[in-house]
């Protein structure tokens, strides 16, 4: 017999299968490229913030990333003030003793990162549910919805290559192939930072509950040091985890006052601790603390959402009413209708609104959540009422509190939260979109604690369907999303999502390109970063490594390379911004108008046009009219 304490063979297996699928997918790139591309030294996007702050130390905090009209110059700590790029500062220092290619490394760092996060989830579970824990760990590393499946039935029937597949494919490929702050942990495998912030929090939370229920074990201080390393890497998620311990007392059985106060402030010292240190680190550049209130301003898409939950919610209906309906907490009987008469209302909301505005096919659902969460309260009133009218009733058939409760708490609060914009879209600056990592945990939880009241047959058809669609989702989001497979010549669907791969003719018009500021449209502005060192006016990494508001650089991009902008206009932009070079790439062409309006300038000097690119050379420009 294996020791309760530790972890089985088979799980073991799972992480380390999950966690190697980084490194893997950094070597398919670096080293077997598509026909007809090269790499790009990016991996998402995004990688042009995490790459670039791991030269952070060795360049002396310089930015490529500053312009000519950046207080800091082309040298500031303050282009580094968001407090995770100190971790790839850090990874970048470690990499420096390594014989490995940077690129592989940050690839190796980040399955390192996913290990350290399944293992520290497994032994959550195995601590607050030890009963579903297998069964939940499982659905939760390999469980997902019907977007992969669907991705390669569409992709067998000839649609991929159908004009406006990308727009009507969107909301079933958004939260279950796309990488991101979404459901399944291996859509922000990408992210670091993300690993081993939740992490660090999680693992924390799980040693304080166990200390909770037994005071006789020892102050967990090694999980105290890691939950302030967690909430400095991740505010957000340090504040999120927080309010889940608090939602764990709420719920808990018994009220122990010297026991909620020791978990409260064994949590509270350190988050603050950590808290406090990036707040002062965040405060030293302004405009990026704009860019995270203002540029990732989002709620969580409402059909998106439903359709990669849906089937394992129906399967925890029953655990989530036996909470509502037949617990002594009193908290539990009226914050769980308050909750379920939010989430109803907001989806009849959502459903009149999108009637109304002709949108129920199409699913465009980025403006519901600042039109429709205000009136949704009316649900969570009635839901209060009906909550509160039981318990000053009573029932005699009330049972004690259940673990599983605190997880149907933990969904459906962060559920609303998640997908809420009140205020008429006040609430949006905090990125609510965020908590989306904190719900697939507790629904495959109660997932699994559902599926044990089905009868055998359906257990094993419902688990089976889970599995297929998360092993399938999450094999299309490594090999077509995240990795290049189907991109020959770097062509494809969704090129904005891939960054790591250009076309050959992009190797071509990079080689002509001299020292100086290049302007240049994202991800090919970051692409310039990595291989050849230009400073760029604008770029992904324009996001956090300059002291200028990203809105106002991302403008300069649109307008300059918009086939609507006049000449003037883009002879001043060029003036403003000290543009020497500009880049129009062919693996994320501009409009066609744009590169032949280029190729007229009489101020610009054309160096290279090869496929549908094309570099020029600003020349000298007489003082702005």
């Amino acid at each position: 017999m294996h020791s309760p304490e530790r972890t089985p063979r088979a799980i073991w297996v799972l992480i380390i299968a999950l966690a190697s699928l980084q490194p893997i997918v950094h070597a398919w790139i670096a080293f077997f490229p598509p026909e007809g591309t090269v790499p790009t030294g990016l991996a998402i996007p995004d990688s042009a913030l995490f790459i670039e702050s791991m030269d952070m130390f060795s360049t002396g905090f310089a930015s490529p990333y500053a312009t000519c009209r950046s207080d800091g110059g082309g040298q500031a700590m303050a282009y580094y003030s968001v407090p995770h790029l100190w971790l790839y500062g850090a990874l970048g220092m470690a990499h420096r003793l390594m014989p490995l290619p940077q690129f592989l490394f940050y690839g190796l760092a980040n399955g390192l990162g996913a290990l350290f996060y399944l293992y520290v989830i497994y032994r959550f579970l195995r601590i607050v549910v030890p009963a579903v824990a297998n069964r939940a760990f499982t659905l939760f590393a390999l469980g997902g919805g019907p977007g992969g499946l669907l991705y390669l039935l569409t992709g067998a029937l000839g649609m991929h290559g159908q004009p406006g597949f990308e727009s009507w494919f969107f909301r079933f490929a958004v939260y279950d192939l796309m990488e991101g702050p979404h459901f399944n942990p291996t859509l922000y495998f990408p992210r670091l930072y993300y690993t081993l912030s939740l992490g660090c929090c999680l693992g924390g939370l799980g040693a304080l509950i166990r200390r909770y229920r037994d005071p006789a074990t020892r102050l967990p201080v090694g999980w105290m040091v890691a939950i302030a390393l967690g909430s400095f890497l991740d505010a957000r998620y340090g504040v999120f985890v927080g309010g889940l311990l608090l939602l764990y007392l709420l719920c808990a059985p018994s009220r122990d006052f010297a026991a909620t106060r020791s978990i409260l402030t064994a949590y509270g010292i350190p988050s603050v601790l950590g808290l406090t240190v990036a707040w002062l680190l965040l405060r030293t550049n302004p405009a990026v603390l704009e860019n995270h209130l203002v540029v990732g301003s989002m709620a969580v898409w409402f059909s998106p959402f439903l359709l990669v939950v849906a089937l394992p919610l129906a399967t925890s209906l029953k655990p989530v009413w036996r909470t509502c309906t037949a617990n002594k907490n009193q908290f539990l009987q009226v914050t769980v209708p308050v909750l379920l008469g939010y989430l109803l209302a907001y989806g009849v909301g959502y459903v009149l609104y999108q009637i109304y505005y002709g949108n129920l096919l199409a699913g465009r659902d980025g403006s519901v959540a600042a039109n429709v969460s205000d009136w949704a309260l009316l649900g969570a009133v009635v839901g209060g009422v009906w909550g509160m009218r039981r318990v000053l009733q009573g029932h005699r058939e009330a049972s004690d509190t259940h673990p599983v409760d605190w997880m149907g708490m933990w969904f459906l609060a962060y559920a609303a939260l998640s997908l809420s914009g009140f205020g008429q879209g006040w609430f949006l600056r905090f990125g609510p979109q965020r908590l989306q990592v904190f719900l697939w945990l507790p629904l495959c939880v109660m997932c699994a604690q559902g599926l044990l009241a089905l009868r055998p047959r359906l257990q094993t058809t419902i688990t089976a369907t889970l599995l297929c669609f998360g092993i399938t989702s999450i094999a299309v989001a490594h090999a077509c999303f995240q990795g290049p497979l189907g991109r020959r010549h770097g062509e494809g669907i969704w090129p904005q999502l891939h960054a790591e791969i250009m076309a050959q003719e992009d190797e071509t018009l990079l080689e002509s390109l001299g020292a100086g500021t290049v302007l240049a449209p994202a991800p090919a502005s970051d692409v310039v970063v990595r291989r050849r060192g230009n400073p760029v006016v604008f770029g992904v990494g324009s996001f956090n490594l300059t002291d200028l508001p990203y809105a106002e650089l991302r403008a300069v991009a649109d307008t300059f390379f918009s086939e609507a902008t006049s000449d003037g206009k883009r002879q001043d932009l060029v003036r403003d911004w000290c543009v020497e070079w500009v880049y129009a790439p062919h693996t994320w062409p501009v409009h066609p108008d744009t590169l032949a309006s280029l190729e007229r300038a009489t101020w610009l000097e054309p160096i290279a046009h090869v496929g549908r690119g094309g570099v020029f050379r600003v020349r000298e420009l007489g003082a702005k009219r």
